[in-house]
């Protein structure tokens, strides 16, 4: 069963004596330490960035084992499938190209594909690159049911896309849409002429350092893979690469705590790098709703209580938990890697943040 979101009154009315009894990194360590003793996942990476006493501080925080049956603990290296933060890395490429103005968010994407392509539409209205990175293209979650991913195609999924009605106006509704992400994904590996891993590996991973972070594993980095559960199962990783092969734009890549670190670093600017040029892009708001607002990959909430703009985002896929969150403002961020897939990591991280950032209504 999924463990709900839970407040952040307690965190936040004992913050003050949390902080005096040891310090933020302590405090930190105990709250990783106190996640593992009352949920219980098999195991679990959190890395934190903020300050203490005026000092920049990076730390990974590890717990638990490779998996019920290994007697290895979770370090660094220890590979974890991201999920949905891949998404977060196939936006990346996006906002490259939007920077080197080859393609505008405001783009149709019947601009990448042939004309004789037949793409859904609403009342004349097309779906944009923006709509596609934003959850609001009005394309459905999954096309179809799970057993049939596994054989799902490229041109299964333009097949899909020819018949399907769009519901509603693009840019209207947030709806978390798998199937977008693979469709910006493959649009993408069009324009470059390149496949998306290649893609990803060339744009992003390479100038970032981060080798740990591939969409397939070698030999040496499936020793250091955490078996993911679900219910008290396990998922062979095998078996879900096979089923999410068409997606993998959308939650294909697998990391590890030490290379989050630099991605999370990289997306609060605190990285020299020649990509840094994008992250105004990936930042700026696409679409405004009620209570958050949405920019490429990111979720724009405010906390809890407290105001503060957090950009944030999570989810779960095939036994692995996965939560990232930063808030500009505090200069503070996180990220949680867990190999239990039952698990909704955003309030503890969203605690977390609270308490670096001192953040107290």
């Amino acid at each position: 069963m999924i463990l709900k979101r839970k407040t952040l009154v307690f965190a936040i009315f004992f913050l003050p004596a949390l902080l005096f009894a040891g310090g933020i990194q302590k405090t930190i360590r105990k709250k990783v330490t106190d996640y593992r003793e009352q949920y219980s996942p098999t195991g679990i990476a959190v890395v934190a960035i903020g300050k203490e006493e005026g000092e920049p501080f990076q730390q990974i925080v590890t717990r638990g084992t490779l998996s019920l049956k290994s007697t290895i603990p979770v370090n660094p290296f220890t590979e974890f499938r991201i999920g949905p933060l891949t998404q977060l890395f196939t936006v990346s490429v996006l906002a490259y190209f939007v920077q080197e103005g080859q393609v505008s968010l405001n783009d149709p994407v019947s601009k990448f594909v042939p004309k004789s392509t037949v793409l859904p539409t609403y009342q004349g209205k097309e779906i944009t690159l923006g709509d596609l990175a934003t959850h609001t293209s009005a394309l459905p979650d999954m096309p179809y049911s799970l057993s049939s991913r596994s054989s799902f195609s490229v041109s299964q999924m333009y097949r899909f896309l020819s018949k399907y009605q769009l519901p509603r106006e693009p840019g209207t509704k947030y709806e978390y849409s798998n199937f977008g992400y693979a469709f910006l994904a493959n649009l993408l590996s069009r324009l470059s002429k390149r496949s998306f891993p290649e893609l990803v590996w060339d744009k992003i991973l390479y100038p970032l350092n981060l080798d740990d972070t591939v969409f397939t594993l070698s030999v040496e980095q499936k020793k250091r893979l955490a078996t993911g559960y679900e219910q008290g199962r396990g998922i062979s990783p095998l078996l879900s690469e096979k089923v999410y092969s068409v997606f993998i734009g959308s939650g294909g890549l697998y990391s590890t705590s030490r290379d989050m670190l630099t991605f999370l670093s990289f997306c609060m600017g605190k990285e020299k790098t020649s990509l840094n040029a994008i992250l105004p892009i990936m930042e700026m708001p696409y679409h405004s709703f009620e209570t958050f607002k949405m920019a490429l990959g990111w979720k724009i909430i405010p906390l809890e209580g407290v105001d503060a703009q957090c950009y944030c985002l999570g989810g779960s896929l095939f036994g692995f938990a996965m939560y990232i969150g930063y808030v500009p403002e505090k200069e503070v961020g996180v990220v949680i890697l867990a190999n239990q897939g039952d698990f909704d990591l955003a309030s503890f991280g969203e605690e977390l943040l609270c308490i670096m950032g001192h953040l107290v209504p």
